[in-house]
């Protein structure tokens, strides 16, 4: 039985492994189509083998760093949109240098390699993005780039999205989308409407269209492998219904191929070195900034994303120094950016296999591709190709102009899409500057309601208002460590939102609370990336078993964090305010504990002197009694026996607020009566109650009768407010600090 096991797990890694690798084998050929085929389409051939050593090295190297946490690693698709159009700048600017080289020079001209340039750029690219990841890594600075504001993020999310959708449109037609100039945009709609370019890119949309509802509606992790399967038996069906060669399929530009080189990889870069044109690469350093800038947003929200799919939680500055050294790694070799893939890893993750094993295993089908040579690879169809990226603009654009409407607010759902237009409208790299533009607006509005947030001990100095009985409150006193309070002011923002839930995740990985309680009482406001924080705070509660307690929560942000998911569970709770919040987790922490509550005639009047029942009047109060109103005289005092009481005031704005909630054994009205002034509060029985009332005339007869008596009343009285006056004052010092 257990041999029977160890071959049926065998079979589902190897099945897992050759599965991933084939979806890796597409991606690649798809990026090298995005950046080579514009820029130099004669080498295309020579960049895919660049591009396939990437990804074998990418799956590889992380099934062996990261493998054991479920990671499963993938060439990017972020960093290679924006690199595919910093390869067509540095090739133009190479081809002209090389013209003016040879119409202006009367010697000999050294004219550089236009391939070896865009290699030559790749190559930075890459090796910035492990240098960068690595220095973030190393120093623990992976927070930095989380304090760029949610919706721009988006927005340059969004505009790659872009990127790669018209890129497969031109992959699939060889019609490039243009939105410049209403020339441009005239002349590209005529050429795509035109019925040679149309049974072209139609396809590839209808393919990328196809690709993507099957992912969105069925929600399985061999849907893309599938799906890509059936399109490449619909396209030998087709071709076998038109009785088209391969030769003729290679002319019509319906295949990859035919490539000038049979050999796929060769090390390019060491002749890049002294074949590529520097100056044209170097020119273009506002490109591979942004590119290295996008890469760094993309890994960090893959990273955010993989601890979902695993349900762990990642230390992001330990993936960004693996990822940093297989940047540099791939980078050295020509490759592009590579490090955590969702899809990859949630594949394998739902196919309960060994992550690393199957990486390992999906790391041969790239180097296969590179053995077998171009022969196998010219033969992938263009539609195919096109088709997978419009696929990945296509959930890029859809996520955050779609998916992103009903959760962000209106000012920073408009952000993305006005930044998106940019990209649309211009470039990618006016719309990076429009977005940090919008980013520092967007900082200067918020900035001034910026409050902090501070955490403050539970016991001892913050309690709820219900006076407990002595041993309760001892009791109370040694589980300070057991509720995590969070006071939070003003506006609630990107930057204090990371910070609020460093103070989280820090007290969950080294001592998770029983409670965690959230005071929002003087939040004006939260962003979409302040919610995001709390649902990872609510994952964070859910896994180390904590309760999530949000208290004082107006109606505008309980919206907001509903949007995001946020509502009443079995993990997250709301209390109307922080009193309510702290007696939820005070008689949870009693309960769990099975700390007894003393009973009327025991415990709960042990303190009082001897001899002073004979002075008491018992008054039996159903539930709803108002014993004290506020305003009248104080001529009484009165014990709890039994049941429970609420003490309340009325606000200026009219509305009732409670003070307190007394148990037991508590004592009410004794200041009123010591300082002459009217009751300042209601008394209200919460349930039928008994208590003992000791009258103004009684206290005066026991002086005269009793002296001896009354002085241990008072210094009893004295002892009671000397406790509560302790408290206040260690609660006014936490206030003020």
């Amino acid at each position: 039985m257990s041999e029977e096991r160890r071959s049926q797990g065998g079979l589902a890694q190897l099945a897992a492994g050759l599965i991933i690798g084939a979806v890796e084998v597409v991606l690649a050929v798809a990026f090298a189509a995005l950046v080579f085929a514009g820029a130099t389409p004669s080498r295309l051939g020579d960049g895919i083998g660049l591009y396939l050593v990437a990804a074998a090295l990418t799956l590889g190297f992380l099934a062996w760093r990261a493998g054991e946490r479920g990671v499963v690693g993938s060439v990017q698709d972020a960093a290679t949109a924006v690199l595919s159009i910093l390869a067509l700048s540095t090739a133009t600017k190479a081809i002209n240098i090389m013209r003016i080289c040879q119409t202006a020079s009367v010697g000999r001209c050294e004219t550089p390699d236009v391939f070896l340039t865009v290699v030559a750029a790749t190559l930075v690219v890459t090796l910035s993005c492990g240098v960068i990841f690595l220095v973030l890594g190393t120093f623990r600075l992976g927070n930095l780039v989380r304090f760029i504001p949610y919706p721009v993020v988006g927005g340059f999310l969004a505009g790659t999205g872009w990127l790669l959708f018209k890129g497969g449109i031109y992959i699939a037609s060889g019609v490039e989308l243009t939105f410049r100039t209403l020339r441009g945009l005239r002349v590209g709609f005529e050429l795509l409407v035109s019925p040679v370019t149309l049974k072209r890119w139609v396809p590839a949309l209808a393919f990328g269209l196809i690709l993507y509802l099957a992912v969105r509606l069925v929600k399985k992790p061999l849907v893309i492998p599938i799906v890509l399967g059936i399109g490449l038996v619909l396209f030998a069906i087709g071709m076998l219904a038109t009785r088209s060669s391969i030769d003729a399929a290679k002319d019509g530009r319906w295949l990859l191929g035919p490539f000038e080189s049979v050999r796929l990889w060769q090390p390019w870069t060491l002749r890049a070195i002294t074949g590529a044109d520097w100056s044209a690469v170097l020119s273009q350093w506002a490109g591979i900034a942004t590119a290295v800038f996008v890469a760094t947003i993309a890994i960090l929200f893959n990273v955010s994303g993989t601890e979902v799919v695993l349900h762990r939680d990642l230390d992001t500055n330990r993936e960004l120094r693996d990822a940093g050294v297989l940047n540099v790694v791939t980078g050295a070799l020509g490759g592009i950016p590579g490090y955590h893939a969702l899809s990859l890893t949630a594949l394998a993750e739902r196919m309960s296999v060994d992550a690393r094993m199957a990486g390992l295993l999906a790391a041969a089908v790239p180097l296969a591709g590179v053995i077998f040579g171009a022969s196998v690879i010219e033969l992938i169809p263009r539609m195919i190709v096109g088709g997978v990226l419009v696929f990945l603009g296509l959930a890029f654009m859809v996520e955050w102009v779609w998916d992103k409407r009903k959760v962000l607010p209106p000012l920073e759902y408009g952000v993305v899409l006005v930044i998106l237009a940019v990209i649309i409208g211009r470039a990618y790299l006016p719309g990076v500057v429009v977005g940090l533009v919008l980013a520092v607006v967007l900082f200067a509005v918020n900035y001034g309601r910026i409050e902090l947030v501070r955490e403050v001990s539970f016991g001892e100095t913050y309690h709820s208002n219900v006076d407990r009985p002595p041993a309760e409150r001892a009791a109370l006193r040694t589980m300070g460590e057991r509720v995590q309070i969070l006071l939070v002011n003003g506006f609630l923002f990107f930057g204090s939102a990371n910070g609020l839930l460093e103070l989280i995740r820090k007290r969950a990985e080294t001592d998770p609370p029983r409670f965690l309680v959230v005071d929002l009482r003087r939040v004006s406001g939260i962003d979409s990336s302040a919610v995001v924080a709390f649902v990872k705070a609510m994952h964070l509660a859910e896994a180390s078993g904590s309760e999530l307690v949000f208290t004082g929560t107006s109606e505008a942000v309980r919206r907001q964090l509903a949007r995001g998911g946020i509502v009443a569970s079995e993990v997250v709770r709301f209390e109307p305010d922080l009193d309510r919040g702290l007696q939820r987790c005070e008689e949870g922490l009693l309960r769990d504990e099975a700390v007894e509550v003393p009973e009327p005639d025991g415990d709960a009047l042990a303190g009082m002197p001897s001899g002073l029942r004979a002075h008491l009047e018992l008054v039996e109060l159903p539930d709803g009694t108002v014993l004290i109103h506020q305003g009248e005289s104080p001529d009484d005092v009165y014990v709890l026996a039994s049941g429970r009481l609420r003490v309340e005031t009325v606000t200026e704005r009219g509305t009732r607020m409670r003070l307190r909630t007394l148990r037991p054994g508590v004592v009410v009205g004794e200041v009123a009566m010591y300082s002459g002034v009217p009751r300042t509060a209601d008394v209200v029985a919460e349930t039928p109650s008994v208590v003992l009332k000791l009258s103004k005339d009684s206290i005066e007869r026991m002086e005269a009768e009793d002296p001896e008596l009354a002085a241990a009343l008072h210094r009893w009285l004295a002892t009671t407010l000397a406790g509560r006056l302790g408290e206040s004052l260690k609660a006014f010092d936490a206030l003020f600090d």
